[in-house]
């Protein structure tokens, strides 16, 4: 009993502070779904640094994970555009969205957010820059796929409704559908991020792995890089290691590998990248989280 009253307490206590941050954030998202017209932004990406940078930027921006941006990435290949703008656009989606940048504020402070967001930049930018180099460089090296239609995602972290035309979207069916989506990925990220923080005494990883060590970034990153996340279970996830003594170098690396490897991504984008792309990719990844789990314990 003392368990389970201990875990109702604080489960409604984490939630109730976040979840007005939870409702802003998809009231925005669906905001900028509703008013946001990709196909203007879209036809300004055709290449070149400027483009890789407006791609990052328009990933970072559009409401929705991989699932829903990788028919844009597949215009925007079909249209022309290199794949340094196509890899910056598609992989800068799950790292941020309006949604997941409140949450963040909401639930981590304004530190985790602002180096959340450049990481996304600069992240997309990078890798958008390593495989525009591969496709002029080493043209033979990229395994890409002839390109077929893509297919909508039904299932996974997301969904995307079939029945989808060009008729004008309204904010509150937006709004309700982006609840409908967010809301059981939010409530098993406060359900899981609880159970960890009751369970677990508090200084178990000091004791064990170090606060901020080499092993504690290593653990981070490796258990962050398989963990299937979406849609902002992160948040909660990295908020309940803070509490248990992870460092925030290390929990940062954690966020940003949790979410720079979500599955459903890594599945799809080998339908642009190919499959040695995606072990670049996957590859990159890693070094990058953990580079930036450093630099943000320094900053």
């Amino acid at each position: 009993m003392d368990f389970v009253q201990n875990y109702a307490k604080e489960f409604l206590t984490l939630t109730w502070m976040v979840l007005p941050y939870f409702l802003g954030g998809a009231a925005f998202g669906a905001a900028l779904d509703v008013f946001l017209k990709p196909d203007f932004a879209l036809k300004h990406l055709r290449g070149g640094w400027a483009s890789m940078a407006k791609a990052a930027v328009l990933g970072m921006v559009m409401p929705g994970c991989s699932c829903a941006t990788m028919p844009m990435a597949e215009g925007l290949r079909r249209k022309g555009a290199d794949l340094g703008t196509v890899t910056s656009f598609l992989l800068a989606s799950p790292l941020v969205s309006p949604q997941t940048l409140v949450l963040t504020w909401a639930v981590l402070g304004w530190k985790f957010t602002l180096a959340r967001a450049l990481a996304a930049l600069i992240g997309a930018i990078m890798i958008g820059a390593i495989f525009l180099w591969l496709e002029k460089s080493r043209p033979g090296f990229l395994d890409i796929p002839v390109s077929i239609p893509v297919k909508k995602c039904t299932s996974g972290c997301c969904s995307v409704k079939e029945e989808e035309t060009d008729a004008p979207r309204k904010f509150w069916p937006v709004f309700i559908d982006i609840l409908k989506d967010l809301a059981k990925y939010f409530v098993l990220g406060m359900a899981i991020a609880t159970l960890l923080t009751v369970l677990l005494p508090a200084g178990v990883i000091t004791r064990y792995i170090g606060a901020s060590g080499p092993l504690a970034y290593i653990s981070a990153v490796l258990l962050g890089v398989p963990l299937y996340v979406c849609e902002g279970e992160e948040i909660p996830l990295t908020l309940s290691l803070l509490k248990l003594g992870l460092g925030p170098g290390p929990a940062f690396a954690f966020l940003l590998g949790s979410v720079g490897t979500c599955i459903p991504t890594m599945v799809m984008s080998q339908r642009l990248i190919g499959r040695r792309g995606l072990m670049v990719y996957a590859l990159w990844w890693v070094c990058f989280a953990f580079g930036a789990g450093l630099l943000f314990s320094l900053v």
